[in-house]
């Protein structure tokens, strides 16, 4: 059923919202969303709106011409998202709290225009007869329509475009236009895969010794513990697992969605098949750690880990989990690896390189917004010291 939105009076694009994925014209969809376009697909998209409502929002929006023809797909979600590091801050950011918390935590109502799990730009996609900044435009427009709509007042405050890879930041200025400001976060850490690496023995050939003997002292420490590739019956016979496993991980980020994401797991084995990858690493019959990942057009998406951190020092088992990403992408011949953020410095001796990732924001008042400024430009990515663990 679509959203009650008004249209633009002095537009030739019509937009589209709808309350559920299942509202949407699988045809017109399907036009526009590349097939290799996981975080897009109606697959994925049914999983998180199955697994995660009422806490995750989902608005799915199709732009057409005045022909009917479709332009644009995209998805906006909406989410509370919760900075935990406030308590030794300014009092000025609690300006922009949307909700009194009983700790010194912060959080903040968004729409998003992006996959809040993912990296990388899942937003949207388009049709060839229109350019990226045109898109972009569109996508703009249809957040202020959001915006403006009466259905949705008090259900947001920020509005959020996440997140352009350099080569795309050019186009996402026409978002400057919406009274958006750019920011940078934490970098995308991305392997990129050689096609002679064949097998594991190949990849670790490439390094230089120091690094090559790293891999395989976290080899050896985590030589106890078996992987294996989760089924649906195994997702679903250690959920609680994996959500305590997780929220293990989640404990230790300075911020959080307030969702509990391994809740969709099941379903998005279910949808996605192997495209979809949850890995268990086992201590005996105690699942100890696991990953997930998605293939994605020619790359392989590192998503979220768990980790009992009781056994991680003993048996590296973040470490053993990284190299475990290395190996599905080389079994899977994929040309790149995107570990995404956090940890690059351990993602840096495996060989990954940094990739710039820029986001736009702005709030819905006018004042505020204003205000907002400052904030951003205190927003910046880790540093860190890159290492260069390949002969050449």
């Amino acid at each position: 059923m679509p959203i009650p939105i008004r249209m633009s009076i002095n537009s030739s694009e019509q937009f589209h919202f709808f309350d559920s994925i299942t509202a949407i014209p699988t045809v017109d969809w399907s036009a526009i969303i590349p097939r290799q376009n996981v975080f897009l697909s109606l697959e994925f998209l049914f999983a998180l709106e199955n697994s995660l409502r009422p806490s995750l929002k989902l608005i799915p929006v199709l732009i057409y011409n005045s022909e009917k023809k479709p332009l644009v797909a995209g998805v906006f979600q909406i989410s509370t998202f919760i900075y935990k590091k406030t308590a030794n801050q300014s009092s000025f950011l609690k300006i922009f709290q949307d909700c009194r918390n009983t700790d010194d935590s912060f959080s903040i109502k968004g729409l998003v225009c992006g996959n809040i799990f993912a990296t990388g730009e899942n937003g949207f996609a388009f049709s060839n007869e229109i350019s990226k900044e045109e898109a972009i435009t569109l996508m703009a427009t249809a957040a202020q329509k959001l915006k403006n709509n009466d259905s949705l007042k008090n259900e947001f405050s920020i509005m959020l475009f996440k997140e352009f890879w350099e080569k795309s930041v050019g186009a996402a200025k026409r978002l400057e236009a919406y009274k958006y400001r750019p920011f940078q976060i934490d970098v995308n850490m991305v392997l990129q895969m050689d096609s002679h690496w064949q097998r594991l023995e190949d990849y670790l050939g490439s390094m230089k010794a120091k690094y090559r003997a790293k891999a395989n002292s976290a080899y050896k420490k985590s030589a106890a513990l078996s992987i294996r590739e989760l089924s649906e019956d195994d997702i679903q016979k250690y959920e609680q697992d994996l959500v305590r496993l997780f929220n293990n991980v989640l404990q230790k980020s300075h911020y959080s969605y307030g969702v509990n994401y391994p809740l969709c797991f099941f379903n998005l084995k279910k949808n996605l098949g192997n495209r979809f990858h949850c890995r268990g690493f086992f201590f005996g019959e105690k699942l100890v750690g696991f990953s997930t990942a998605f293939e994605n057009c020619d790359n392989l998406e590192a998503n979220y880990v768990g980790i009992d951190y009781g056994y991680n020092s003993e048996f590296a088992v973040y470490e053993r989990i990284l190299y475990d990403y290395v190996e599905l992408a080389i079994s899977l011949k994929v040309d790149q690896l995107h570990l995404g953020r956090t940890s690059e410095l351990i993602k840096s001796a495996l060989g990954a390189l940094p990739e710039a990732m820029t986001l736009y924001a702005r709030h819905t008042s006018k004042m505020k917004n204003i205000l907002l400024k400052p904030v951003l430009e205190n927003i910046y990515p880790s540093e860190f010291e890159l290492r260069k663990p390949f002969l050449k």
